[in-house]
C-alpha cells in the first residue's frame, strides 16, 4: 500500500537519487559494492543520528 509523503521530504529522495544514484531494484540505500546494507550498519548510524537530532533528555527512550 502506498504511504503519502510530503513534498520537501520525496525532493530529498529524489536529489539523492540523482547525485549517488541507486542500487539494483531502486534502492537508495547500499554498500560499496551496491549490495544491502548489513544490519550492524543500519544499526550504528541510526543511533548516530540520534544523538545528532534528539536532545538529551529523550536519547533514552526506546528506538
Amino acid at each position: 500500500m502506498p504511504v503519502p509523503l510530503p513534498p520537501e521530504p520525496v525532493a530529498l529522495r529524489r536529489e539523492s537519487a540523482r547525485t549517488f544514484g541507486t542500487a539494483d531494484g531502486g534502492r537508495l540505500f547500499f554498500d560499496e559494492r551496491g549490495g544491502v546494507l548489513a544490519f550492524g550498519t543500519y544499526d550504528r548510524v541510526w543511533h548516530e543520528a540520534r544523538q545528532l537530532a534528539l536532545p538529551p533528555g529523550l536519547l533514552s527512550t526506546p528506538n
